[in-house]
């Protein structure tokens, strides 16, 4: 069963979470920074929180940068780059200094006297020391950049090269941070430009400074987007790895980034299992592995993934959703339920009320599933599906009154509700209940026009020829279903019953003994509906082998047969089925037998109040003269024209 979903997963935006911090310490220089030294220092500027891919279990990935994610990426003092590109302004400074507070003026930073042999570009880099302090726009970082390039040019001692260097991967980190901010309010071509420009700036932080893991994590996720180079995410995210060992949270995410370019499946769960062993925690990777999984025919443990998702976050409901199919496909539902059941105490919605009133009518626990969907309309009144699915269980209580007000609600809250399936449905069982056949037949011709390969909706239209008095249009559509599936138990069994109807005894018996043989290779016939049918057949053939007039087609053995199987079946609850058991002793000539058992039959129908008990009591008075029972039921075939859809009695 296929229950209303949600979309599973949504395309996680390119979170930019910690960017704030950012944006002070890629400005400042490092702690431990000076202008004549500098110690190995891991820049853990760049914190963006790895994408989910969206997955409604086909495993697509979309990730797109939003304003929101992206806010306090904007909140780093990087101004858009223009639209034309200018040459660094080396020359100008800045319009205001900083605060006194803003960095501190420590000794260090006095410049000692240049040794121009030894480093012939300290000049540049001291400048740009002191102009890095009040970088405010990109064109500033851009300056600064250009004087560390001049120095490195020119010569600088292994130390300050050192720090040069690192202090240029700062930069660039700092650039390619606020470029990927600025991309949130472009478009088109100038987004991509923007977007080349930062991977440009990133890929010079890393040249620079390899140990940057922000950069690396930068460059991956701005390769997610379209038009993306995998293998650069492939590298720069191994790169992240292993500069992330010491760290678990990002640790994690750099295995999930990995995670969602690998192709080979077995490479794929690898990075997952190693993302989830570093952050048990993390949702991300375990929906990841959960669609890995599933694409891997590992439903159970995908199923598993997702319940633990649960566990860390029971507000999630598309995951609820989504879990709780699987769990249905599964035959699982009461697992389902239990886990719905947790979701809803976390977070009631009116969604998920509905959602479980679906599972518990699965269940057949009808009063469960009328309390969610009063909750769920309590919660939302207005909603149209609550309330058809609530007169779907009061058409099950025969009530129709109130089938009917809830349709009419439903319809008057939204009037496109009357042609969708669930509301022709409803709206078919209300002319059902009132004797109105031939606008439950036009309502379920509809139907199967929507759906012509629906066999149940078939078989049902088939039913309600039968209930109008229409056996050969019963018959026409059951043999439609047939030429398909000629080994369906349920509609061999139904044209059987409509070739009785029409007195073709010998194509009546064809199917049933159809009917059985394919019933007896199916694996699964002990379930309780398998034996109501069964023995509903048994009990037809039976009947026909037993009273039929034409004497080829009796044969009483096989109708005594036939009848034990079916009494044994049903535990001598059905007096008609007594009564056919005792019409096979009566045409095999023991009527003591068949007095016997049409004796149960009545008093069983008496105690029941069986619509046939007349005709029960006639069998036993013909048994108690010694004569068989004889019967040929031929119907005549209702001739009235069926109405248009549009013609339908409104309910």
């Amino acid at each position: 069963m296929n229950l209303p979903m949600l979309p599973m997963f949504s395309a996680t935006d390119l979170s930019a979470a910690d960017l704030s911090a950012t944006g002070q310490r890629a400005t400042e220089l490092p702690e431990n920074c000076t202008r004549t030294g500098y110690q190995s220092h891991r820049q853990r500027g760049l914190r963006i929180q790895p994408p989910a891919r969206a997955m409604a279990f086909g495993v697509a990935l979309l990730i797109t940068i939003t304003s929101a994610s992206l806010a306090t990426a904007q909140e780093a003092p990087v101004a858009e780059p223009p639209d034309t590109t200018s040459e660094p302004d080396t020359t100008s400074e800045p319009e205001t200094t900083s605060e006194p507070d803003a960095m501190p003026t420590e000794p260090e930073l006095a410049l000692p006297p240049i040794n121009a042999e030894v480093d012939p570009g300290q000049a540049d880099l001291d400048e740009a020391v002191l102009k890095r302090i009040d970088a405010q726009t990109n064109a500033d970082l851009e300056s600064v950049a250009a004087l560390i390039e001049s120095a490195l040019a020119k010569g600088l001692s292994d130390e300050n090269s050192s720090f040069a260097k690192k202090m240029l991967g700062s930069i660039q980190l700092q650039r390619g941070q606020g470029l990927a901010g600025a991309m949130v309010r472009l478009r088109g071509r100038r987004q991509i430009q923007i977007k080349s420009e930062a991977l440009r700036a990133l890929a010079d932080a890393v040249k620079h400074d390899p140990e940057l893991a922000e950069a690396h994590m930068l460059i991956a996720q701005l390769n997610l987007l379209p038009d993306g180079d995998t293998e650069a995410i492939q590298k720069a995210t191994t790169a992240a790895i292993g500069l992330y060992q010491d760290d678990p949270q990002e640790l994690s995410k750099a295995y999930l980034l990995r995670a969602v370019t690998q192709e080979d499946t077995d490479k794929k769960v690898a990075d997952l299992n190693a993302a989830i062993k570093a952050n048990p925690k993390n949702t991300d990777a375990l929906r990841e592995r959960a669609g890995a999984r599933l694409q891997a025919g590992d439903v159970d443990g995908a199923v598993t993934d997702l319940q633990e998702v649960l566990e860390l976050d029971p507000t999630n409901q598309q995951i609820a959703q989504a879990t709780v199919q699987q769990l249905v496909d599964l035959d699982r539902a009461d697992d389902a339920v239990a886990l719905l059941s947790k979701t809803i105490r976390a977070k009631p919605s009116e969604g998920l009320y509905r959602l479980r009133a679906i599972l518990y009518r699965m269940l057949d626990k009808e009063d469960e599933a009328f309390a969610d969907l009063n909750k769920a309309l309590a919660m939302q009144p207005k909603d149209p599906l609550a309330l058809l699915q609530r007169a779907e269980i009061a058409l099950g209580r025969e009530d129709v009154k109130s089938a009917k007000r809830d349709l009419k609600t439903a319809i008057g809250i939204a009037p496109q509700v009357e042609q969708i399936d669930q509301a022709i449905v409803v709206r078919c069982f209300i002319a059902i209940e009132e004797g109105r056949m031939a606008d439950a037949i036009t309502d379920m011709q509809t139907l199967i026009e929507r759906n012509p390969k629906d066999t149940f909706r078939r078989l049902q239209l088939a039913n309600l020829y039968l209930q109008d008095d229409r056996p050969r249009k019963a018959i026409e559509t059951l043999t439609g279903v047939l030429d398909s599936d000629p080994k369906n138990v349920s509609v061999l069994r139904s044209r059987a019953d409509a070739y009785l109807a029409v007195g073709e005894h010998q194509n009546a018996i064809d199917d049933y003994e159809s009917a059985l043989a394919a019933n007896d290779s199916d694996a699964e016939k002990d379930d309780q509906a398998n034996k109501a049918l069964l023995s509903g057949i048994l009990n037809n053939l039976a009947w026909v082998l037993a009273t039929s007039p034409k004497d080829e087609i009796r044969n009483g053995e096989r109708a005594v047969e036939m009848g034990k199987r079916a009494v044994e079946l049903t535990e001598e609850s059905e007096a008609h089925i007594l009564s056919t058991l005792a019409a096979g002793y009566a045409e095999a000539g023991d009527f003591e037998n068949a007095i016997k058992w049409s004796e149960k039959a009545v008093e069983l129908g008496t105690e029941n109040e069986n619509d046939q008990i007349d005709q029960l009591k006639e069998e036993l008075e013909s048994y108690r003269k010694n004569e068989p029972w004889r019967e040929k039921q031929e119907t005549e075939e209702n001739q009235m024209p069926l109405l248009s859809p549009e013609d339908l009695i409104d309910t």
